[in-house]
């Protein structure tokens, strides 16, 4: 055989060679992507499967469930938008209140945040705390609810609609989700359901305390970011330095380290205590 054919047949068989080992290796890439795609689905199953969850999350063995209306957003401020300047309780009934809030698109998916409600979430969000607040019979209201916490806190928000027929309080739609923070719209009398050792309610209605502590659970009555951080501090549910930082204001700084309670009126009226029938968060 010549020197000629020797080198020809030795380039075709490395040519051979070569075309396959870059098919076992484009069939090894297939499959490895294939793979890699089956296991991410199956990756993603089982964290869906892990996300549900039966209850909030516990932070340094407290679960914390913290309101809405009167503690991080301002209903007060939007009742005063819709009537120009009148506040719940300058309004002449309820039916006028209700009938105005219920003629406005997504009023509760559009109200502002309390003037200090920023400083109490930024304290509080590391827990990741469960929103607990209470609905009127407006159905839409449970959703709009969740749209502004979707958009306001800063985290992934799973709505939980707990208010059920005939003013019971039970799962209507949706389940617990870990690593999100969960919102419960609920009847606002039947909030304490939610209590149980360990459990804190930091609320602005002082007439819904006696329930939550009947079953165990502690109430911190909401007037203030300030007298909040403080009771929570005392009871060793934050440490100081989350309180602290979360205040932005230097006064109100000064004011937390030395302040165990600050007796003030909430923004939020109320209207139980007035006579009305159907107050923002009650059924």
């Amino acid at each position: 055989m010549s020197k000629r054919t020797v080198q020809s047949s030795l380039k075709r068989a490395g040519n051979h060679q070569d075309k396959r080992r870059k098919e076992q290796h484009q069939s090894s890439l297939a499959g490895f992507f294939s793979s890699s795609s089956h296991n991410s689905k199956k990756s993603r199953t089982s964290l869906d499967a892990q996300s549900d969850d039966d209850g909030p999350k516990k932070a340094n063995g407290f679960k914390i469930f913290c309101d809405l209306d009167g503690v991080l957003v301002n209903f007060d401020a939007g009742v005063r938008k819709v009537f120009r300047g009148r506040g719940p309780d300058e309004l002449p009934n309820p039916g006028v209140l209700w009938g105005g809030i219920n003629k406005v698109n997504e009023f509760y998916a559009h109200l502002p945040w309390m003037e200090d409600g920023k400083d109490l979430w930024a304290a509080i969000k590391h827990t990741r705390p469960t929103i607990l607040t209470g609905v009127p019979r407006l159905k839409v209201a449970r959703e709009h609810k969740a749209i502004w916490c979707r958009r306001e806190l800063g985290a992934e928000a799973n709505h939980i609609d707990k208010a059920g027929p005939k003013s019971s309080h039970e799962v209507v739609s949706g389940v617990y989700r870990k690593g999100m923070v969960n919102v419960i719209t609920c009847w606002s009398k039947n909030k304490h359901v939610e209590s149980g050792p360990n459990a804190i309610l930091i609320d602005d209605r002082i007439s819904l305390r006696d329930a939550w502590e009947q079953k165990g659970g502690i109430f911190i009555h909401h007037t203030d970011t300030i007298s909040t951080l403080a009771q929570l501090k005392s009871k060793g549910i934050l440490p100081d330095r989350d309180e602290i930082n979360a205040v932005t204001d230097s006064s109100a700084k000064e004011d937390l380290r030395e302040k165990t309670t600050k007796p003030a009126a909430s923004s939020f009226v109320d209207l139980t205590e007035k006579g009305y029938d159907s107050p923002p968060d009650t059924p």
